[in-house]
């Protein structure tokens, strides 16, 4: 059976700065419940600045049922519902709405990494930035997804984005957790030579002067989310 991993990118916040950890925490709660009948593993991956990522693994007739779960899900806990109320059932009405991307996994835990960023003032190069993560991955072999696209978005059982939608996701699925370690450094190391694009913390509020754009890059392994911001600290002790 073909599996997937699937992050929906999303601002629910009441602000355009941080997210409510409280929400974070009682949708994580929820996410561990929802779907324990149905062999998906969902949690919440990634938060950088007012976003929040929850990424799942999805075996191939189930993608529709748990996307349209999620999207429930995200409706009961919303602070702000500009993102929720941008997805529309047609390409044509799609407004600035849900981050999505779906991969195809090999490895039988879901393997995978997970780039999310986030913007202030909607910069330009953000989308710039997503494909250059995609193209990484690529180049190695790996199965990739970003949420970037110049035509509407479509998120399945859900419905479509809009192309002015700002804050992408991007997706690498791994063959082996070994390859973490080279794809990852591989990314920040890439990045590094974007101007004003600023490697953060998973939960760290937008703090940089714009115009600007911070990421958080999260390994997801057998369901669980690893923030690997202070792993890449320690290797090269910033």
């Amino acid at each position: 059976m073909v599996n997937y991993i699937s992050s929906i990118s999303v601002d629910i916040s009441s602000n355009d700065v941080g997210t409510n950890p409280e929400v974070n925490s009682k949708i994580n709660r929820e996410l561990r419940n929802l779907f324990k009948d149905l062999g998906v593993k969902s949690t919440i991956t990634n938060v950088t600045g007012d976003d929040i990522v929850i990424t799942s693994q999805v075996p191939e007739g189930l993608v529709n049922e748990v996307n349209q779960s999620i999207f429930n899900l995200l409706h009961k806990y919303a602070e702000s519902y500009d993102d929720l109320n941008g997805v529309s059932n047609t390409p044509e009405d799609a407004d600035e709405g849900v981050s999505y991307a779906i991969a195809k996994t090999e490895s039988q835990y879901g393997d995978s990494i997970i780039i999310s960023f986030d913007t202030y003032c909607g910069e330009s190069f953000v989308d710039e930035a997503a494909l250059f993560v995609e193209e990484i991955g690529k180049k190695y072999g790996y199965d990739c997804s970003s949420s970037v696209s110049n035509t509407p978005k479509e998120i399945h059982g859900i419905g479509y984005s809009g192309i002015t939608t700002d804050d992408p996701v991007v997706i690498i699925t791994l063959k082996e957790v070994k390859d973490l370690k080279k794809i990852a450094g591989m990314i920040y190391g890439g990045l590094l030579a974007f101007d004003n694009v600023y490697y953060v913390e998973k939960g760290s509020a937008i703090e940089i002067m714009p115009p600007g754009v911070i990421y958080t890059m999260s390994a997801f392994l057998n369901g669980n989310s690893i923030d690997l911001y202070n792993g890449i600290k320690k290797r090269i002790n910033f």
